[in-house]
């Protein structure tokens, strides 16, 4: 097919959503040009996959960007990120886009505020709110402003829940607003969900624990390991998968395997695909991820999609999609009580975890490619009613 949208994202290209919605985007036939919108030692494999790809759904990404990016970026965050702007700046004057998607607010919205302080060509902008984007940063008093701006230079946000669109009406917000949707796109088909549906394990048979090891910006994985520490010895038949890790808290894992007779262990951040995070989840009964602040949580999309019990924090708004109770325990992470508790109710009560697998399955279908990819497209032809999409 020919391609009959021509795209500029503006996005993390070292993430796994920016890799997740670059992938659904060319299954749809959609030109994509991707912009950095912060300095990166890596492309993620699946948009490297997608650089290589030729015909018309074609990712584009300047060979300098490839390269250069990490010293550039470093550097132009000393001059206050007027380089990348500028870079910005002269792309949008020199090409045509149907379309700006900008992922995430405080790097890709920020820099697109940047570049159109002066004067350029109206454009139809898209801006996806992930997680913290709005509900943490709205309350600090240098972003408040920034964050007004951006919204008013957009036409169309989407949102993974209801509370998103409230706090951007009230930051002024008047644009038009999406269906809560995955906005960190599909986790799989639902072919492939189908099938692991027939072949899995009853959450209640699975012996193994798996844990968000993130501890940078709301990242509470510290809040994790005391939980699993105060339920040593009711844990010490599991496997206790740590991911995403820094180096601190791969140290502590060590220490705490050795005290506490834990089998446990850690990956660090990126070493795992995320094909391998998903199998490492589709071994675990419970999948155990805090934070301060969130939206819909990756880790609830995929312990969803993969039967995991999910225990997740009350700062996200995993309340508009799930029963909490019954589909997944929410805790305050600060609170380690709250948490342990949680993880003990969760292993102590195969009927929970096994009735809350059969409930999330069904809530896991509206997490799949073919659901947000068709979310995605309705939502860009809103934006512009005069667009074209052919599906391959």
């Amino acid at each position: 097919m020919t391609a009959s949208m021509r795209i500029l994202v503006i996005a993390m290209c070292d993430s796994v959503h920016t890799a997740r919605w670059v992938w659904q985007m060319q299954q749809c036939g959609i030109s994509v040009c991707l912009f950095p919108s912060t300095p990166h030692r890596r492309i993620h494999p699946q948009i490297r996959v997608a650089l290589r790809t030729s015909g018309s759904a074609l990712v584009s990404m300047r060979r300098f960007d490839r390269w250069t990016a990490l010293p550039f970026g470093l550097l132009d965050l000393v001059v206050r990120k007027r380089l990348q702007s500028w870079r910005l700046r002269r792309l949008l004057q020199r090409e045509s886009y149907d379309l700006v998607h900008l992922l995430e607010t405080q790097h890709a919205g920020y820099l697109f505020l940047a570049s159109v302080a002066k004067s350029l060509p109206r454009l139809n902008v898209a801006l996806s709110v992930w997680g913290s984007d709005l509900i943490w940063f709205r309350d600090h008093k240098c972003h408040q402003d920034r964050i007004r701006k951006t919204l008013n230079c957009i036409n169309l946000l989407f949102i993974e829940c209801n509370r998103d669109q409230f706090l951007a009406r009230d930051l002024g917000f008047a644009g038009m607003v999406s269906q809560p949707m995955s906005a960190g796109g599909g986790v799989g088909s639902i072919k492939a969900l189908e099938d692991e549906w027939v072949t899995a394990k009853r959450p209640s048979e699975r012996r193994a624990i798996v844990v968000k090891g993130y501890t940078g910006f709301v990242g509470q994985a510290r809040s994790s390991l005391k939980a699993i520490i105060q339920n040593a010895d009711l844990l010490q038949d599991f496997i206790i998968h740590v991911y995403s890790c820094g180096l601190w808290m791969r140290l502590r894992i060590v220490f705490i395997r050795f005290k506490y007779s834990l089998n446990i262990h850690s990956y660090r951040k990126r070493r795992l695909t995320h094909d391998q995070v998903l199998a490492l989840f589709r071994q675990a009964r419970v999948s155990l991820s805090l934070s301060l602040s969130d939206g819909l949580p990756g880790s609830f999309r995929e312990a969803a999609w993969t039967g995991a019990f999910p225990i997740e924090s009350v700062g996200s708004c995993i309340g508009e999609w799930a029963e909490p109770g019954r589909q997944v325990l929410l805790v305050n992470p600060t609170d380690i009580n709250s948490a342990a508790d949680a993880l003990r109710i969760a292993v102590e009560t195969p009927d929970l975890v096994d009735q809350a697998w059969v409930m999330n399955y069904e809530l896991a279908k509206q997490y799949s490619t073919e659901t947000t990819e068709v979310q995605m497209l309705n939502e860009y032809k809103r934006l512009n009613p005069r667009l074209t999409i052919r599906h391959q």
